[in-house]
């Protein structure tokens, strides 16, 4: 219910709320101890983004989404931390990584018109996402980087401008990252290959 509230009125502190009652509820009880393989994961991609909400590492990162676009830098860090912190939080460093990333981005200057984007998905192995994002002009320091949680993932990023590409990062690896100066504003065009297996990723600008 605080969760949903929290979503429907953009109120990136009542899913941070939610995000530690949820931290809480998931810490195993003294004494059980789970045992045997994990089950292979073979649901739909949207069902196992659905279900990955629901999660306590899920609401952090709609916290840090609704932080970034309502522009509130310290509830943006604080999801952060708890991604970070085993004894309050989750002790996971890869999404700390994440978080931070973006509560960052937010702090530095705003090239991306109405502020720094967040945005996330999935990409199969062989695949091209692509999306449009304005941006400022004025020669303003422009930036996205693209990660992905799986490490066998390589994604590529190419950014146009029109039909020109303006930057590149086509190196190896799960992240990429682009950078470049804006003359004038209007919307640029981000495509991501995916040369690797597929893997659930996150775009953050700045």
């Amino acid at each position: 219910m605080l969760m949903r509230s929290g979503v429907a009125s953009g109120d990136a502190r009542a899913v941070l709320a939610a995000a530690q009652l949820l931290i809480t509820a998931e810490r195993a009880s003294p004494g059980l101890q789970r045992v045997g393989p994990v089950q292979a994961d073979t649901g739909r991609p949207e069902e196992r983004e659905k279900a990955g909400t629901f999660s306590a590492a899920g609401l952090l990162r709609l916290t840090s989404r609704i932080a970034v676009e309502q522009q509130d830098v310290t509830t943006a860090r604080v999801a952060a931390e708890l991604a970070a912190n085993s004894q309050v939080g989750l002790g996971d460093q890869t999404l700390a990584k994440e978080l931070r990333a973006a509560a960052e981005a937010l702090a530095q200057s705003r090239g991306a018109a109405g502020g720094p984007i967040w945005a996330d998905g999935f990409i199969a192995a062989n695949e091209v996402a692509q999306f449009q994002i304005g941006f400022q002009g004025g020669y303003t320091p422009n930036k996205i980087d693209v990660s992905a949680s799986n490490a066998v993932a390589d994604l590529d990023c190419y950014l146009y401008e029109g039909r020109q590409l303006v930057a590149r990062d086509n190196g190896f690896g799960g992240n990429c990252s682009i950078k470049w100066s804006q003359k004038l504003t209007g919307t640029m065009t981000l495509r991501i290959r995916n040369a690797g297996a597929g893997t659930y990723f996150v775009i953050i600008s700045n």
